[in-house]
């Protein structure tokens, strides 16, 4: 007997909501899930090749009895089996686990892999003297070819973050705004009062080389001359 549409419908269902498709979560990559039914409801079998005067040929017709996923040549394939008439297959859709259901076959494709995060160029801490200058790029203090900020020091009372050579800041809101965050920033390559900048907070940075990077105020060492102690994390 063929199978009814109304009845392979429902068992497809079925078996989709067994793969946990019944609800999807908000903001999850999703798996893709896709029916794929037998194409006949049944087929014919007959000999083709010509046969001597007399001789005559009674064709079968056969309704689909059975499905069923096996290998082919090291590769799934969906298989229809037509009784007496034979079978018809193909290959599985690439990277689906598929299972026969009623009719057709249930197939489920793995959801993409997530986006990879961000790459560290290079991370760690920084102590900088006021009127020196510092790279983000490599860590580095003491190099005005190749800094990125200058502490620079009007007075013992008035000093400034000044961005070098191309560099840029984005203060905001000063809270941790990682890769992202800073990626969305609004950069800016006027000078920073360090007043604006109490301990603790979090400074944005475009570097020289073009490179996103945020920078932590760990410590205000109040001395001569002032030391700010840094750590920064510098993406790829």
């Amino acid at each position: 007997m063929p199978v009814s549409s109304h009845f392979r419908t429902r068992t497809t269902a079925a078996a989709l909501a067994a793969f946990g498709f019944a609800a999807a979560i908000p903001g999850a990559a999703q798996a893709a899930a896709e029916y794929i039914p037998c194409p006949l409801a049944q087929v014919q079998r007959e000999i083709t090749t010509a046969l001597p005067p007399g001789w005559w040929n009674t064709p079968i017709i056969s309704t689909l009895t059975e499905v069923q996923v096996i290998p082919i040549g090291g590769q799934p394939a969906l298989m229809c089996i037509y009784g007496a008439s034979g079978s018809i297959q193909r290959d599985a859709p690439e990277g689906a686990t598929c299972t026969a259901d009623a009719g057709g076959f249930a197939c489920i494709s793995a959801p993409p892999p997530p986006p990879a995060g961000p790459v560290t160029f290079s991370t760690g801490g920084i102590d900088v003297s006021q009127t020196y200058q510092f790279d983000l790029d490599q860590g580095q203090v003491g190099n005005a070819a190749t800094s990125d900020i200058w502490f620079q020091a009007v007075s013992p009372i008035e000093m400034y973050l000044t961005p070098q050579n191309g560099a840029a800041l984005a203060v905001g809101d000063r809270s941790n705004r990682g890769y992202d965050g800073c990626s969305a920033a609004t950069f800016t390559t006027d000078r920073v009062p360090l007043i604006f900048l109490p301990v603790g907070s979090y400074v944005c940075a475009r570097t020289n080389e073009g490179r996103i990077s945020q920078f932590r105020l760990n410590n205000v060492v109040i001395s001569l001359p002032v030391v700010l102690s840094l750590g920064y994390t510098t993406w790829q």
